[in-house]
C-alpha cells in the first residue's frame, strides 16, 4: 500500500520541448491521495488549465495555496560572519521586523541572514488528487521558459564550395528552477496552442521581483544529487521520426538543466549542396540603370530535414554573411544574398520604340561586365509583371543569346549555366530584347469606387 502522506517523489521525467512551449512529464508510483507541490516560481510558469494525470481516473482535484508565514516564530540572525547568530523572534513576516530576544530590541533582519530552527514553509501551491486507485500515472503540465533552437554554421572552403556544415541544438533553461532529467524530446515543426489568458497573467506575476527564500534538502534530495552528478557523459541527441508534420529529436539520458542556463550540443548531421554565383533581381522600368551584382549562395538540404534557424557563413574562414533558414524539408533551397560585388556591374539601357495610348514597346539592352582577375558565374532575373498591364517579351540578338534569356510568367531570366560566364579582366555579356506592354482599360465604374477607397 502506498502512503498517502506527504508528497511523491517522481520515478521518472521526461521534458518534450516544442516550438513554443514545454511539456513537462512525471511517472509516479501515486497513492489513492495523489499531492504533489509547486513552488512560485514554478507555479507562475504552468500553462492555466495544463495540469493532468494520465493513467488513472481523477476523482477530484483541490488547489492549495501555501504561504510561508514566520510570524511569532523564533530564528536566528546572523548579520556578520564574524558574530554569532542572534536569536530573534519574527514580529512582522512581510518585512522581516524581528526582536532580539536577548537585548529586546527590534530591527529588520534580511532573507539571507536567517537560520532556521524549523524547515520553513515554502511558498507556492500544492495540488491534491483524489484517484480512483492507486497505480503508475504520469503528471503532465505545459510551461514558458524552457525553448530549444538550433544554430548552422557553413564554412565553404574552396572555389568549387567544398565545404564544412554544423549544426548545433540550443536548449535554454529561463525559469529559475533546476530540472533534473531523464529524457528530453526536442520537436521541429508547427503546433498550434490557442493562448490561455491565464498564461499571459501568471507570466506578467512572474516577472514581478520576488523574494529570496531558503531551503532544506532532505537526505532523499541528496542522494538524488549524487545519482544525477554521477552522469558525467555529455548528452547526446539522436534524430528519430517524424509524427503528424513534427520532427522528433530526443536525448535519452540522464541529466540536469540547470536554471538560467543554456545547453548547447551537436545536432543533426546533414548533407548539404551548397553552390554560389553573382546575381541581380529587378522590376522593369524605362529608364536606364547602372548596378553591381549581388553575391548569391544557394544552400540545398540532401538528405535531411532542417528546422529554422540563424545560419552563419564563412569562405575560408572569413565571415561573409549570416541569415536566416527557414524550415527546409530534403531538396528544398534557400538564396541567401550577401551583399553586391563591386568588380561586376550591370548597364541596363532601355529605348522606347513606339508608344500609343494604351501600349507602348521597349528595347532592353544588358551590358554584364566583370573586371576581376578570375571569371565569375553570373544570373539575372527581370520582374515585368503588374496588375495595371499585360506584356510580352521578345528576346533579340544572336541564337546564343536568345537561347540563354528564359521568358517567364513573371518577365525573364537569364540563368546560372556554363554559358553564363563573364571572363577576367574586363570580360562581358550581352543581351537584348523587346517588351511589348498593353495597359489594362478601367471602367469608369472601377475607377469611382478606387476614388472612393
Amino acid at each position: 500500500m502506498l502512503s498517502d502522506t506527504g508528497p511523491v517523489v517522481a520515478n521518472f521525467t521526461e521534458l518534450r520541448i516544442y516550438p513554443s512551449f514545454t511539456e513537462i512529464r512525471q511517472q509516479y508510483n501515486a497513492p489513492k491521495n495523489f499531492k504533489t507541490y509547486f513552488a512560485r516560481d514554478v507555479y507562475s510558469n504552468i500553462v492555466q488549465g495544463s495540469l493532468s494525470i494520465e493513467g488513472i481516473p481523477i476523482e477530484s482535484k483541490q488547489f492549495v495555496s501555501k504561504a510561508n508565514n514566520l510570524e511569532n516564530q523564533t530564528i536566528f540572525v546572523r548579520r556578520s560572519a564574524n558574530e554569532s547568530p542572534h536569536e530573534c523572534r519574527v514580529i512582522q513576516g512581510d518585512d522581516l521586523l524581528v526582536q532580539d530576544l536577548q537585548t529586546k530590541r527590534y530591527f529588520h533582519a534580511q532573507r539571507n541572514e536567517l537560520e532556521y530552527v524549523t524547515t520553513p514553509e515554502q511558498v507556492g501551491t500544492e495540488v491534491l488528487y483524489v484517484l480512483k486507485q492507486q497505480g503508475k500515472a504520469t503528471l503532465s503540465y505545459r510551461i514558458g521558459g524552457i525553448s530549444w533552437s538550433v544554430q548552422y554554421e557553413l564554412n565553404i572552403l574552396s572555389e568549387d564550395c567544398q565545404h564544412t556544415f554544423q549544426a548545433f541544438a540550443e536548449i535554454v533553461n529561463g525559469t529559475k528552477q533546476e530540472y533534473k532529467v531523464d529524457r528530453v524530446e526536442m520537436l521541429g515543426g508547427d503546433v498550434v496552442i490557442q493562448r490561455e489568458s491565464g498564461l499571459k497573467r501568471r507570466r506578467s506575476r512572474s516577472r514581478s521581483r520576488s523574494r529570496s527564500r531558503s531551503r532544506s534538502d532532505s537526505d532523499d534530495a541528496a542522494e538524488e544529487d549524487e545519482d544525477f552528478n554521477s552522469c558525467t557523459p555529455t548528452p547526446g541527441i539522436q534524430s528519430e521520426d517524424e509524427l503528424g508534420g513534427l520532427h522528433i529529436y530526443s536525448i535519452d539520458q540522464p541529466f540536469a538543466l540547470l536554471p538560467k542556463a543554456t545547453l548547447c550540443l551537436p545536432f543533426i548531421d546533414a548533407t548539404m549542396q551548397i553552390s554560389k554565383c553573382l546575381g541581380l533581381s529587378l522590376q522593369f522600368t524605362t529608364y536606364t540603370q547602372i548596378r553591381k551584382l549581388q553575391r548569391k549562395y544557394r544552400i540545398e538540404s540532401v538528405d535531411k530535414f532542417l528546422p529554422g534557424g540563424p545560419l552563419t557563413i564563412r569562405e575560408q574562414g572569413r565571415l561573409i554573411g549570416t541569415t536566416t533558414l527557414p524550415e527546409m524539408s530534403i531538396g528544398d533551397k534557400h538564396t541567401f544574398n550577401s551583399g553586391q560585388d563591386s568588380d561586376v556591374s550591370l548597364n541596363r539601357q532601355v529605348k522606347l520604340i513606339s508608344k500609343e495610348r494604351h501600349s507602348a514597346v521597349y528595347s532592353v539592352h544588358l551590358t554584364f561586365k566583370n573586371v576581376k582577375s578570375t571569371p565569375v558565374k553570373f544570373e539575372y532575373e527581370e520582374i515585368v509583371d503588374n496588375d495595371n498591364e499585360h506584356f510580352k517579351v521578345i528576346p533579340k540578338g544572336s541564337d546564343d543569346q536568345r537561347s540563354q534569356i528564359q521568358v517567364t510568367a513573371n518577365g525573364i531570366e537569364i540563368q546560372n549555366n556554363t554559358n553564363n560566364t563573364l571572363a577576367a579582366n574586363g570580360g562581358e555579356q550581352v543581351y537584348e530584347y523587346e517588351v511589348h506592354i498593353h495597359y489594362i482599360k478601367r471602367s469608369n465604374s472601377y475607377k469611382k469606387n478606387c476614388r472612393r477607397i
